[in-house]
């Protein structure tokens, strides 16, 4: 027979040796009342879960769901992340969830996700190669389940508790001289050649390069101004302002760089003064093209004057360049590291290479490409004996 503490009301001992509680929190929405039962082992830890249950209650907490499932949990977080970061970021958080999380532990209750289940699932993924996607992984599962906590929706975040998985910072690839020298020799000719020069003089990242319009252009002054972007997302392309304010800078430019601008411009209004002879010649037998529309204003554009696809014309233009140089591995970020390694092997100082790349601060400036000042270190000993040699 079930047993009762001595005023404790609803805490009792049930005939299978179990301690029980149950507790009343009001009413929902629809006017049902709210009951909630907690068992225990012992009278203490009923007591202690029957105090929780009313705290929370004084303090306003919901009820902790008990059937709520990591899927159901990552749906309301990304409803709050869609008003707190940029549109291609929630994609990119919605892309890893669905492709490595979703299919291996989306119907996991969020209470029985413990630090085993994300530990075994982290080992998945490494053996699938995907080792660089394990460190997405876990930033999305330790920031989702620490908003899980707060809610007070599971006790701990689960997360912290399994095996770090941080991405190994990768060394910046930049092109050496004699590799700039076949890249440049296999771009001559390319209708975007003059992209790549301007990239390699400036160092603008790429959604900036392909984003930048024709007024961002201080011929006089020989300077660019870099306020916009160029994104790219699910197959849509837009104008964005840049992500930070570090990144919006003025750019002074090479002789070079003034020069292939100079090009650029002659060549996009050959362009598109024979597009629209051509549109004309199309409309005179019935037929139709594209009309020419730069409505963006951009530097760089297609063959009708709209923005380029980084996951198309610009991919397949860095395959033709690279294949026909004999090269690997250069991207549009590699024109940028290439950049910068080129003033540091110049002797700019860090500051300046810091301010013409957008970076935040010197500090991250240092982090990326610090191992490519060179003799530093020993230029720093010989200054000591300098010191020391004058003082006597």
């Amino acid at each position: 027979m079930a047993r009762r503490g001595r005023n404790e009301g609803s805490i009792y001992r049930r005939n299978d040796g179990l301690w029980a509680a149950a507790i009343s929190l009001g009413y929902d929405a629809q006017g049902k009342r709210i009951r909630k039962t907690v068992y225990g082992k012992t009278k203490k830890e009923v007591q202690l879960k029957l105090l929780a249950l009313q705290q929370d209650a004084l303090t306003g907490l919901p009820v902790k769901p008990e059937n709520l499932t990591v899927d159901q949990h990552f749906e309301d977080w990304f409803r709050v992340k869609a008003g707190e970061v940029k549109r291609t970021t929630l994609s990119n958080y919605k892309n890893v969830y669905n492709a490595n999380i979703k299919p291996h532990i989306g119907h996991v209750k969020l209470k029985d996700l413990d630090y085993r289940r994300i530990n075994a699932l982290y080992e998945h993924l490494e053996e699938k190669g995907l080792t660089r996607t394990v460190s997405m992984v876990a930033i999305l599962l330790r920031s989702a389940l620490e908003d899980a906590t707060r809610k007070g929706l599971v006790p701990n975040n689960q997360a912290k508790l399994a095996a770090s998985r941080r991405q190994k910072e990768k060394e910046a690839r930049f092109m050496n001289q004699e590799e700039i020298k076949k890249f440049l020799k296999a771009a001559k000719g390319e209708r975007l050649e003059d992209a790549l020069i301007l990239a390699l003089h400036t160092g603008l990242r790429p959604g900036e390069l392909f984003g930048l319009p024709w007024s961002a252009i201080d011929w006089k002054n020989k300077k660019l101004s870099v306020t916009q972007a160029l994104v790219e997302d699910e197959g849509q392309v837009w104008i964005d302002d840049v992500k930070t304010e570090a990144g919006r800078r003025t750019i002074s430019l090479s002789d070079a760089a003034l020069a292939a601008l100079k090009r650029q411009k002659k060549r996009q209004l050959e362009e598109e003064l024979k597009h629209r002879g051509r549109v004309k010649k199309a409309a005179e037998k019935g037929k139709e093209l594209p009309p020419w529309e730069n409505k963006y204003n951009l530097v760089f554009t297609n063959e009708y004057g709209g923005p380029l696809y980084r996951s198309s014309a610009i991919k397949r233009l860095f395959d033709r360049v690279n294949k026909k140089a004999g090269l690997t591995g250069v991207t549009p970020h590699t024109l940028r590291h290439t950049h910068a390694s080129i003033l540091i092997f110049q002797g700019v100082d860090p500051k300046t290479i810091s301010a013409r790349l957008g970076h935040t601060d010197v500090a991250f400036t240092l982090q990326v490409y610090g191992h490519l000042f060179p003799g530093k270190d020993e230029a720093a000993a010989e200054e000591v004996d300098a010191f020391f040699d004058n003082l006597q």
